[in-house]
């Protein structure tokens, strides 16, 4: 792996690859999926070399983990040289959830078991 960075540092740093890595793409639907190479890959955007028609993806999902948990970005197409295309990441929160979120739900779920839990410690036992 090489580091590309601008004189001007203008744009974001690049990783490009001296072998490309191998990786996959998917319809945004998930109907289809098919190989590619990731040639370099930025923050925002990224290199790829694909074995499809890249003129018809215009939106999918770069897949940049083939097991455990998936790694992927929503990329948009840019532009299009030969098998090469140039493409952009979509920036979203897909199944992130802000840690404001989280908290409130989970202190209430700690206050809702309290009560049960001391309610049971003051129980008498009963012997059948």
């Amino acid at each position: 792996m090489t580091m590309r960075t601008s004189e001007l540092e203008k744009t974001p740093p690049r990783v490009e690859f001296e072998r490309p890595l191998p990786v996959r793409v998917m319809a945004i639907d998930g109907t289809w999926s098919d190989d590619c190479f990731l040639i370099d890959i930025s923050d925002t955007e990224a290199q790829l070399e694909l074995t499809a028609q890249p003129a018809e993806l215009a939106e999918f999902f770069l897949m940049l983990t083939s097991f455990g948990s998936p790694v992927f970005r929503r990329c948009r197409r840019k532009w299009v040289q030969g098998a090469r295309v140039g493409v952009s990441f979509h920036k979203s929160q897909i199944g992130i959830k802000a840690l404001e979120e989280e908290v409130p739900a989970q202190r209430g779920a700690i206050r809702s078991a309290t009560p049960r839990h001391r309610a049971r410690e003051n129980a008498t036992p009963t012997v059948p």
